[in-house]
């Protein structure tokens, strides 16, 4: 099968035929690789990669995956199924839940349940393959739940930190209540 990626903002052909059980050749903008993958989880495949031994992890996007590779994060899509059009205006996508990006352990949790945060605030800090990475908060809401503790471990799409967005109109009378007293 024959597919066009979009790897980061580069467009790359990919070839891939299938030799059996768990094995494949990848023919990759002209190089050719050979494949045998296995499953560990449901977002962690075991690649051997030409003879070299690669573990590779996996989340889904709303717009496509990522795939982690030796400590390398890369944002994968399906040229075919990037929808045309219009593009977004700048910073009108991201995460919309606080998730992991790939297992990791909990480090920190910076927020409790009924605090008020700004969208960007750091609200969990996870750590993964001696990585640390700060999750933030996808809008600005009230913290409902906080999920998870310390030292928990946590996969890609569990939501770590539940936050109810901030209705504009509610946050406009309060100011405006604020501001009469």
């Amino acid at each position: 099968m024959e597919y066009k990626l979009k790897i980061q903002e580069e467009t790359v052909s990919v070839e891939i035929n299938s030799h059996g059980e768990n094995k494949a050749e990848a023919i990759i903008e002209g190089r050719e690789y050979d494949l045998k993958y296995s499953l560990i989880s449901e977002n962690e495949l075991h690649l051997m990669v030409n003879g070299k031994s690669i573990n590779a992890y996996i989340s889904q996007t709303a717009d496509g995956k990522t795939i982690m590779l030796n400590g390398k994060i890369y944002k994968i899509q399906d040229e075919d199924k990037i929808p045309k059009g219009p593009k977004k205006k700048k910073g009108a996508s991201g995460p919309s839940t606080v998730t992991p990006p790939m297992p990791a352990v909990v480090i920190a949790v910076t927020v409790k349940e009924g605090d008020s945060v700004e969208k960007g605030q750091a609200v969990v800090v996870v750590s993964a393959m001696k990585m640390e990475t700060t999750l933030c908060a996808p809008y600005k809401g009230i913290v409902s739940k906080v999920n998870v503790i310390e030292n928990d471990k946590v996969m890609p799409g569990e939501i770590l930190v539940d936050i109810d967005p901030v209705n504009i109109e509610e946050q406009k009378e309060e100011t405006v209540t604020k501001l009469e007293n």
